[in-house]
């Protein structure tokens, strides 16, 4: 079968309604440029432009046309063609594998310039279309990177620039120095220097990780600081290969695997402190996203003081770390503290006397004194396979970084009911909510109930700025919103930072913990082993003393340590939050049916079991009895109606 005749350039241009026919019969019967290719010779007579020619190719030969501008052009590629093979046929090398190298052409037809391609690189070359500007554009861009990595460095803060960042060398970064020579590295030091001086700024900044991310034609570097992110920078394009690349090497990556997840380590000295940053990569449409987690040994806390907890709750805390046995969870959402929390408490309980044995995933921090092992699923090493092996080392004290399958939480529970102090995490949004999660896992009531010592419920807000910090005032919707109304504005005093160089303009720096502490009661334990709802042994927690997140973080506020907004957006309270009691002031949980000090009804209960409902419902969903509301008014002790739910 005969192959299909390829169509002519000119009929393309002419068809797309670039060129006029008379135009291209002009420039074809012009002796004098006969010799030249008929896209070079429109470009030259002016009938039509470089852009117009490369789309025309694309369509003729079937190739992808890229925009070198906004195109991903990785450095090893780079590496593999010498810039005056480059410059002398117009090509630009894009990406690169073991066997092939993709690189854009401006005249795809040009045979010879992919015979020397080939031969440079030892690779098969898959061609792509971009026209002759754009690619003399990006060899003086990527050949050429020390000038123009000028103007991105000049974009990042003076103070940061005198921050010292210098990477401990892997065997992989000093392997490939030794085989580059002397030009290549001078042309890949701007980019070194330019991804140690954002790391570096971050770690000024205190952030917590790092955000590298491609759009279509940027590349983005935002910052988590004070639980947040915040945009630092905004980079063009083409710096986005040479910059993810390097990251990879410094992590000891898979340059060439762009097309799966990969995990990575950079150790790293920060004037003269060890700095161990997890690196995540994952293929975006855009390319490569990149996240950077900063472990600073001196920003973690020593003792629980310091992550915030107070009073009451820090002696009850300390006493459940100091017993001999018993498990202690520690929840929270993402990125709330909880590893942190559970240092400071393996800190406290850290002694001569004890073995103290951690499993972790990763190990975030070196202590002293404490046996700490790392989960590498690939090697085989998973919470439920190394735990039932720690048991066997006569530990003290058993840190397991979370809960996170049957087996795991079935083996921690059972070392804690023969002689060992268990600490670990779950993933949940309050107290009560971890006794639903573990009978989830599959856990039985009565194991729970055992085993279990105390739950510690935590959110993380931002910290007002001191050196901006103002009065506030703060609308009648937020202040609803906790519970306050606005008649309390003259015997409350609220604060919030305006805004400095200090803390960026944010009015927070540093964050402090809102901690819920749950002691599990003989009643408790009771309720647990009897099935007892959410609802009943939250309200039975109330009536212990249990302080709840709200109110520790309405108590923040009022001290001027946090804001009014920073606790709804922590909490994430709901408007019409009873937190405090219209008619007498009086703090009042969640949890109550009545405010303690004046009896006013919070709330509507079932008549038959008294567990809270909807007002709504006819039927009571705990007890199965039916309700017929009958509504009427009944005088509080401090004056004031509400209304009532009876059973006639």
């Amino acid at each position: 079968m005969a192959k299909p005749k390829r169509k002519k350039l000119g009929d393309i241009l002419i068809e797309a309604g670039v060129v006029s026919q008379q135009a291209v019969e002009r420039v074809l019967a012009d002796p004098s440029i006969r010799t030249r290719r008929i896209g070079e010779r429109l470009i030259e007579a002016g009938i039509c432009r470089d852009d117009h020619i490369a789309a025309a190719l694309s369509c003729q030969l079937g190739l992808n046309r890229v925009e070198l501008p906004v195109t991903v052009v990785e450095p090893e590629a780079v590496a593999l063609v010498p810039e005056k093979l480059a410059r002398r046929h117009a090509v630009m090398p894009l990406s690169v594998d073991e066997s092939h190298i993709w690189v854009a052409f401006a005249d795809p037809l040009d045979l010879g310039a992919a015979e020397d391609v080939e031969f440079a690189t030892g690779r098969t070359v898959l061609a792509k279309v971009s026209t002759k500007q754009d690619i003399m554009w990006a060899i003086g861009k990527h050949y050429r990177m020390n000038e123009s990595v000028d103007s991105i460095m000049s974009s990042l803060a003076e103070g940061n620039r005198r921050a010292s960042f210098e990477v401990l060398r892997n065997p992989q970064e000093q392997a490939t120095d030794n085989t580059e020579d002397p030009q290549k590295r001078g042309q890949a030091a701007p980019v070194i220097r330019m991804v140690n001086r954002i790391f570096a700024a971050a770690i000024q900044d205190r952030a917590s990780c790092i955000h590298l991310e491609p759009t279509r034609d940027k590349f983005i570097i935002r910052t988590r600081v004070d639980g947040q992110l915040r945009q630092n920078l905004e980079m063009p394009k083409w710096i986005q290969g040479a910059v993810t690349s390097r990251i990879k090497i410094m992590a000891q990556m898979d340059t060439a695997e762009k097309r799966i997840p990969q995990d990575g380590i950079i150790r790293a000295w920060v004037s003269s402190m060890g700095i161990d940053l997890r690196v995540s990569s994952l293929p975006l449409n855009y390319g490569e996203k990149i996240v950077i987690r900063i472990l600073d040994a001196r920003n973690a806390p020593s003792s629980l003081e310091e992550i915030g907890l107070n009073g009451r709750d820090l002696e009850a805390m300390r006493a459940m770390v100091d017993k001999p046995q018993g498990i202690v969870l520690v929840t929270g959402s993402t990125e709330s503290g909880k590893t942190t929390t559970l240092y400071a408490a393996l800190r406290e309980a850290k002694s001569e006397t004890k073995n103290i044995v951690t499993i972790e995933d990763p190990i975030e921090h070196d202590i002293s004194g404490i046996n700490q092992v790392g989960i590498d699923e690939k090697e085989g090493r998973t919470y439920a396979s190394v735990l039932p092996s720690i048991l066997k080392q006569d530990p003290d004290v058993i840190m397991v970084g979370e809960l996170r399958d049957l087996d795991t939480a079935t083996i921690a529970m059972q070392a804690s009911l023969t002689g060992q102090l268990v600490l670990s995490t779950v993933h949940t949004n309050g107290t009560i909510a971890t006794i639903a999660r573990l009978r989830n896992l599959g856990l039985s009531s009565y194991l729970i109930a055992s085993a279990v010592t105390a739950i510690l419920a935590q959110k993380l807000v931002r910290v007002i700025c001191p050196q901006c910090k103002i009065e506030d005032s703060p609308s009648e919707d937020q202040l609803r919103a906790i519970g306050l109304t606005s008649d309390q504005l003259g015997e409350l005093r609220f604060s919030r930072g305006k805004g400095c160089p200090k803390c960026g303009g944010t009015g927070y720096r540093g964050k402090t913990g809102l901690f819920e502490l749950l002691i599990l009661s003989p009643k408790l334990k009771e309720s647990i082993c009897n099935g007892a709802s959410e609802t009943i042994l939250w309200q039975i927690a109330v009536a212990e003393g249990m302080k709840t997140l709200l109110r520790v973080g309405i108590e923040k506020v009022l001290e001027g340590v946090t804001t009014v907004e920073e606790l709804i957006r922590a909490t994430q309270v709901s408007e019409g939050l009873n937190a405090i009691c219209s008619a007498c002031g009086h703090m009042v949980e969640p949890g109550f049916l009545v405010c303690p000090k004046c009896g006013l009804r919070m709330t509507h209960i079932c008549p038959s079991c008294s567990t809270i409902i909807d007002p709504e419902w006819n039927f009571c969903p705990y007890c199965a009895s039916e309700i017929r509301p009958e509504v009427r008014s009944v005088a509080s002790g401090s004056g004031g109606t509400v209304q009532v739910l009876r059973q006639p």
